[in-house]
């Protein structure tokens, strides 16, 4: 069959062009076969004629809108004329309208990158592929017992590389009260000087060895997980007919996970303060036309609390329901995002940022993404080239390289950089949004920075299937003490506003059907102000109440 859409008649065709006009009060006529469609600008082709056919140069306006004309309805009835053709011969065979069919299938997946599938596979894409088919199979259990085992050999040697310090620092600080308390006597300036480089040259030394046990730690432990993930899921493949040989293919990893750590019993858990924390959840409907429904919950608790594992009083960690959760969701759309508040140098040696580090080391070798140094490594330096790219445009106020070389990197308010994470307890995605002392205002503005990298974060995380956000409701992780009742409440109001006109923003553009926002107040707060916001979320979202219709039927 020959493709009449398609085929060379379609190029070849030739249409005579008449255009009259007057020359010296006689009336002419230029009669002209042109190619349809025409292949060269109208222009190009209006000089053409008026060299070669000698015609005044005044009537180039006339003839370039009257051959455009010309060329635009040529197409339009060539092209009626071809689909009608088209049309009927798949009206006489049906064999005609599957190729057809098959011809603008092959033409879209070959063509279209939203319907192309990629033939190189890359191996994280692989690996991906088959976690998520085990995660939701039999081997769940096993695969979740196995993460836990090297979790607790991870924990373990970050806790012996805590004791190492401490003692160390206990040791240092013997060291140099005596030298400090024997000078003059027995020791010197210099004696003192050398003893302080010695105590920071064994730190160093001690950081550099205990590091490397760690990493050397967590390669071997992502080796063999991503080994014994790709055997099982082989095995599965090979003989899912028969169940009982999958079983046999991962009882190995299970006898192992097992022998480190039996179930625990239900007294054995710890008793922690988040195990009790004040929740409320509504359900809210917004849009004006097109309605959407969203979960709200109000939380109050530590917003690390998301990342941690319940630990044992041993301290090993131990995986959760709401753990599971996070695993079987890992590769899906509805990935759970937090935004923790951070300060304004990337680094993991002080400030909040510096607890979240020890979280993620506790808890376990990262199997899916890079692990945190590295991801913070990469993402300085891209703000280190954005940086170099706004210097280099701005002539007046480009450094030295030697003092750019020099000056720490830091962050401007607002800048929002995201972190990705497998192994932590209710979150896969966080968003580092870097704040400042303007916060502390009890007046701040919706333009303010911290409120636009806010808004920036939702849209990013509405973009990329983070359905499950959470958001610290008073721009704050701990309570201080100019966080006065009128000041918790007007910062609620106005994170309740500015969060509804986001929500709303992203459901008009992105059609996300539903959201699930956690707003998180401190530890700490009273129970009474607890009531007070969630009293002023029902306000201002409007919670949709049920209606009772018992009274009504009764009648």
């Amino acid at each position: 069959m020959v493709d009449v859409l398609l085929c060379s008649t379609y190029e070849d065709q030739k249409r005579d062009f008449v255009f009259d006009f007057k020359d010296s009060g006689k009336l002419q006529r230029l009669t002209v076969p042109i190619p349809i469609p025409l292949k060269v600008d109208a222009r190009e082709f209006v000089q053409r004629l008026i060299t070669f056919h000698n015609l005044p140069c005044y009537l180039e306006p006339e003839l370039t809108k009257t051959l455009d004309e010309f060329n635009k309805s040529s197409c339009r009835e060539l092209q009626d004329k071809m689909g009608g053709a088209a049309l009927e011969q798949m009206r006489q065979s049906s064999q005609c309208a599957a190729d057809y069919i098959s011809s603008w299938s092959d033409t879209f997946t070959q063509e279209h990158a939203n319907y192309s599938s990629a033939t190189d596979k890359s191996e994280e894409s692989v690996f991906s592929e088959m976690y998520h088919s085990l995660i939701h199979s039999a081997a769940l259990e096993t695969l979740l017992q196995l993460e836990n085992t090297y979790a607790i050999a991870m924990d373990d040697v970050v806790s012996k590389k805590a004791n190492a310090i401490k003692a160390m620092e206990e040791k240092h600080q013997r060291e140099m009260e005596d030298s400090i308390n024997n000078l003059g006597i027995v020791t010197s300036d210099k004696d003192v000087n050398d003893l302080a480089a010695r105590h920071c040259e064994d730190a160093q030394m001690l950081e550099t060895y205990w590091s490397s046990e760690l990493s050397q730690l967590q390669e071997m432990q992502k080796r063999e997980y991503r080994e014994w993930v790709t055997k099982v899921h082989e095995d599965m493949v090979r003989v899912s007919s028969d169940p009982s040989s999958v079983e046999d293919s991962f009882s190995i990893g299970k006898n192992h996970s097992m022998s480190v750590q039996s179930m625990p019993e239900a007294n054995e858990f710890s008793t922690s303060e988040h195990d009790f924390r004040l929740e409320e959840s509504f359900t809210i409907l917004l849009g004006a036309q097109k309605k959407s429904t969203h979960n709200l919950r109000l939380i109050c608790g530590h917003v690390l609390d998301l990342c941690k594992h319940k630990t044992r009083p041993g301290g090993s960690v131990l995986s959760q329901p709401h753990r599971i959760q996070t695993a079987l969701s890992l590769y899906s759309g509805t990935l759970a995002g937090v935004i923790l508040l951070v300060e304004d140098r990337l680094n993991t040696y002080s400030g909040i940022l510096k607890h979240f580090a020890m979280i993620c080391q506790q808890s376990g070798t990262e199997f899916h993404f890079p692990d945190l140094d590295k991801q913070l490594c990469l993402i300085q330096q891209m703000f280190e080239k954005r940086d170099r790219s706004k210097s280099n445009a701005s002539e007046h106020q480009q450094l030295p390289s030697a003092d750019a070389a020099l000056r720490p990197l830091t962050l401007n308010t607002g800048d929002i950089y995201i972190t990705r994470h497998s192994n932590l307890s209710e979150v896969h995605v966080v968003f580092h949004l870097v704040v400042d002392d303007s916060v502390k205002s009890p007046t701040i503005s919706t333009r303010n920075p911290v409120i636009v990298g806010l808004r920036n974060a939702l849209h990013t995380a509405v973009r990329h299937s983070i359905t499950t956000i959470t958001i610290p409701l008073l721009l704050f992780h701990e309570m201080t003490e100019e966080m006065t009742v009128s000041w918790c409440m007007k910062r609620a109001e106005l994170m309740f506003k500015c969060v509804k006109g986001f929500i709303m923003e992203c459901s008009t553009w992105s059609g996300a059907e539903s959201l699930n926002l956690q707003f998180l107040v401190p530890k700490g707060i009273s129970e009474e102000m607890f009531t007070s916001f969630s009293q002023m979320l029902s306000s201002i979202f409007r919670v949709s109440t049920p209606l009772d219709l018992t009274s009504t039927a009764n009648r």
